[in-house]
């Protein structure tokens, strides 16, 4: 069963332009959905930047508000663009039971001998991947075994992971978790700096050529200049 959170909370009876004075307060504003109508909250900014460091926004949440507590999962989450501050934050209410959608990160684990014996470069392009399944089965995160990345180009994909009984990864199974590649070689940064070196020989030898042709064809008029001269 996956920890839960919890968040401290209370109900919000301003909405609209005036959220802007909860703001300035450094208060945000949230609604949860879901089981039955939306309810309007609100909570301390500092609150919520420790409930994101410690996993809130993929974990489950218990949100305590007006003498009562909710289950939920933070769907939705919008920030300043300028400041990077939490604006606003969208929770969905889920029971333990129900089957959810929800966003999982993926720890990577172990050691790839593509990196440590021939020098690959390791990148992963997904940190995390959408699993569905009840609520209290939702797993915190999912290990990606590097170990068995054995070769340059290699590579772990979503269909490469261990089937579970109690969570479905919805992604597609084609889906790269990382991949190890090849190192840069220098023997292509050097191609590239002799690539202008020789385009430059050849104009200098094309010029030394018409050089030669212009200095042929002086020397040519002169004679025949020469010609002329003594024949008047």
């Amino acid at each position: 069963m996956p920890q839960t959170l919890e968040l401290s909370a209370e109900p919000r009876g301003v909405f609209g332009k005036h959220v802007r004075r909860l703001r300035r307060q450094g208060i945000v504003p949230a609604n949860i959905y879901g089981h039955g109508a939306s309810r309007a909250i609100q909570a301390p900014l500092r609150s919520l930047e420790q409930l994101l460091a410690h996993g809130g926004r993929t974990g489950l949440v218990r949100i305590s508000f007006d003498g009562q507590s909710e289950t939920a999962l933070m769907k939705t989450m919008q920030r300043d663009p300028r400041s990077g501050q939490i604006t606003h934050i969208d929770f969905q209410a889920v029971s333990m039971t129900e089957e959810v959608t929800s966003t999982v990160p993926v720890r990577f684990v172990g050691e790839s001998v593509a990196v440590t014996r021939f020098d690959g470069v390791l990148t992963h392009p997904r940190t995390e991947v959408h699993v569905t399944a009840r609520a209290q089965d939702l797993p915190e995160v999912i290990e990606v075994d590097l170990s068995t990345i054995t070769e340059l180009h290699g590579s772990i994909k979503i269909s490469d992971l261990p089937e579970s009984r109690s969570y479905k990864i919805v992604d597609s199974a084609d889906e790269v978790l990382a991949i190890v590649l090849p190192p840069k070689v220098e023997a292509e940064a050097v191609e590239a700096v002799e690539a202008p070196a020789e385009g430059a020989a050849a104009e200098t030898e094309e010029g030394a050529e018409a050089a030669e042709g212009a200095s042929t064809a002086e020397g040519i008029a002169d004679a025949a200049a020469e010609t002329e001269t003594a024949s008047t």
